[in-house]
């Protein structure tokens, strides 16, 4: 059954994830990279987040409450990202059907990853 999250004036489904792959090289200190972001999913607030971090990139999943701006969480993971690899300029940020486990691993299949090896 998909998750349902509600608010004081609102009432949503699904998430949103962020993705960033390297431009060159490996990430560089993983359970760092992991570290960083789990104290941004603190610092806003978000909700039900999942990380998940293989050699050249991460998937960030997470619900957010309804007063985060997307681009200053956005900003945010950019600014604290930059010691863990170089960085492609381009990045995803876009939204998924549930973050239950169950979902997230067909997300993840459909995007050619596998949930726990990358």
């Amino acid at each position: 059954m998909r998750k349902t999250y509600k608010f004081s004036h609102s009432v949503c489904q699904g998430g949103y994830f962020y993705c960033h792959k390297t431009r060159e090289g490996d990430i560089s200190n993983k359970e760092g990279l992991r570290n960083a972001l789990t104290a941004i999913a603190a610092r806003f607030e978000l909700i039900d987040s999942t990380i998940k971090v293989y050699d050249l990139m991460f998937f960030f999943f997470f619900i957010t409450k309804p007063m985060v701006k997307p681009a200053e969480l956005i900003e945010s993971i950019q600014n604290n990202i930059s010691a863990f690899g170089k960085w492609d300029e381009k990045y995803l940020y876009s939204t998924v059907y549930d973050l239950q486990e169950e979902y997230l691993r067909k997300d993840l299949q459909k995007w050619g990853f596998d949930y726990d090896k990358g």
